[in-house]
């Protein structure tokens, strides 16, 4: 799972309406069902081991669970903070995916509000101003900062190669005689044009599951901090989730296309 596809889009979709109005007397979304037919299942759990802990290992584990990914649910906690700011923004609520780019992102707190990835568009929905902004997804990849790793969802393994990995810490075992990891991952040298390229991720996890479940994205002055706890491999979900109609009454800002 892309950690760092996630720490961004919801860093990013959090202050993309701080400039707009606000508008009284709301709309509610709808609500999407989604199926109990298939709850999915968990991560896969690997024994215990004191061979040495490498990158090209921890690797293949990656792309084992890349592997494995059609469709994938969790919940997530998400922290954000300013340097020189004791300010915190925190956000809760869960995820949906669906190979290769469909994507459903539900913030509960501090208040709701919806992004919706369908494979040709970008939506993001806040309930509070009833305001929707809709991004040809392709185009806001390019316009965004670090925008080529977004939605990169079931390719773990290949952000090892895409960037400057190092395998910073290696916990002794613990009493079920795993051992907790981190990973720093860099952009490469060819890859960095200008400050807004240039960020730092770290990612940890266990070797129970290989899973990088906490990340720490510090990117120009901020730093975001992702968890994500209740993953399930390949759940029904309908195809309505990655769907989008803006209520009717809802105001819609276009971004503007690229000229042709």
């Amino acid at each position: 799972m892309g950690n760092l596809a996630v720490a961004l889009l919801l860093a990013l979709t959090t202050s993309c309406f701080a400039k707009e109005g606000k508008k009284t007397g709301p709309a509610a979304a709808k609500p999407v069902a989604v199926s109990s037919a298939a709850a999915g299942t968990g991560l896969t759990e690997y024994a215990a081991s004191t061979a040495p802990l490498t990158l090209e290992l921890i690797g293949l584990r990656f792309a084992e669970t890349d592997g494995k990914i059609n469709t994938l649910k969790a919940s997530f906690r998400q922290s954000v903070r300013m340097e020189g700011s004791d300010v915190v923004q925190t956000v809760e609520g869960d995820v949906q995916f669906k190979k290769p780019d469909l994507l459903r992102l539900t913030h509960k707190i501090p208040e709701p509000q919806t992004v919706v990835s369908d494979g040709t568009y970008l939506w993001v929905y806040r309930n509070s101003t009833n305001q929707v902004i809709q991004s040809r997804l392709e185009t806001w990849r390019k316009s965004e900062p670090l925008a080529q790793g977004l939605l990169d969802f079931g390719k773990s393994a290949d952000m090892l190669s895409r960037y400057d990995t190092t395998l910073t810490t290696v916990t002794a075992p613990g009493a079920d005689g795993h051992r907790l990891f981190t990973l720093t991952l860099t952009p490469k040298l060819a890859d960095k044009r200008g400050p807004d390229s240039d960020f730092t991720l770290t990612l940890r996890a266990s070797t129970k599951d290989f899973f990088p479940g906490d990340a720490t994205l510090k990117v120009g002055r901020a730093e975001i901090r992702s968890r994500f706890e209740g993953v399930r491999l390949n759940p029904a979900i309908p195809e309505e989730a990655f769907k989008f109609a803006p209520p009717a009454d809802a105001d819609l800002f276009k971004s503007p296309e690229p000229k042709k």
